[in-house]
């Protein structure tokens, strides 16, 4: 009988304390609330978008199927890809790149240069990377190398290609259209 005493004590106290935290969630809505109609001026708005980010966005995502890149800066490293969950990397570099730049993961001009580094052994997914890691596609297949001040980094990504023809009928699978 005591147990069960303290049982529903336990319970009445975890309640309690967990009020204050239910009041400052907020009211839940029984229904959901109407859907906001876009006014006619934004929808033309929308159309010419789409319109004059019609041609960047499919030269953009031609530009997202290859990667070419040729580096310079210190370092000794190899690495090749079979998709973005399994690459092998073993090396160290920071380097300047010009080229290619392959898969841009977002909405963002592909600029043809840039900075990248890299290092340690890497086999399998990542869940880490710097902010100046080379962005490799979901469905990329490459290899780099760094060979002291000179490197190259190759890549084919299918995912890209599919997406750049599905482009044509304004449809945007790797969700980076402007």
């Amino acid at each position: 009988m005591r147990a069960h005493r303290s049982t529903a004590a336990l319970v009445l106290f975890t309640a309690l304390a967990l009020t204050p935290l239910a009041s400052r969630a907020g009211n839940i809505p029984l229904e959901e609330p109407a859907k906001r109609r876009s006014s006619p001026a934004s929808s033309v708005l929308d159309v010419a978008w789409a319109v004059l980010a019609y041609l960047p966005n499919r030269v953009f995502d031609l530009t997202d199927v290859v990667r070419l890149q040729v580096r310079a800066g210190p370092g000794w490293a190899l690495s090749a890809r079979a998709t973005r969950t399994l690459p092998l990397f073993i090396g160290g570099y920071k380097a300047t790149w010009i080229g290619l730049p392959g898969p841009r993961g977002r909405a963002a001009i592909p600029f043809p240069a840039g900075i990248s580094s890299q290092s340690g052994f890497n086999l399998g997914p990542t869940l880490s990377s710097s902010s100046q890691s080379p962005y490799y596609g979901a469905g990329e297949f490459g290899a780099g190398v760094q060979l002291y001040f000179l490197g190259f980094d190759a890549g084919f990504d299918v995912v890209e290609l599919a997406d750049f023809f599905a482009g044509f009928a304004c449809v945007d699978l790797s969700h980076d259209d402007f």
